[in-house]
């Protein structure tokens, strides 16, 4: 095979492998998955890197809870939860060391923790 024609392959497989220069450097703020099951929210504790921008998304799979809302008290923020549609919310690097999370009535809840 000729040389030139390997270069391009060798790339790619580098590339996929991890191997390339932008692997080092994640894009994007991190995104958790949240559902809402009969049990609440899950996970109830998410850990993530202090000054890490994050987005939730937040999934409810069920009828049988008070969650159709998921509020966020400490960034005055208040969204609909439509069952079984994923709703992304952002939260800015650095809000808080511990930002908690609840539904609308404040029976369930989680939070996410910086360290």
């Amino acid at each position: 095979m000729n040389r030139l024609l390997c270069i391009p392959v060798i790339a790619a497989a580098l590339a996929t492998a991890g191997c390339g220069q932008q692997s080092a450097q994640q894009t994007g703020p991190r995104e958790i998955d949240l559902e809402v099951t009969d049990r609440g929210f899950v996970p109830a504790e998410a850990v993530i890197q202090k000054g890490q921008a994050v987005t939730l998304v937040v999934t409810r799979k069920t009828d049988q809870t008070c969650a159709t809302e998921i509020v966020l008290p400490q960034l005055n923020q208040r969204h609909t939860l439509p069952l079984n549609q994923p709703v992304r919310i952002a939260i800015p690097a650095g809000a808080q060391d511990t930002l908690n999370y609840v539904c609308a009535m404040t029976m369930l809840g989680g939070t996410i923790v910086a360290t």
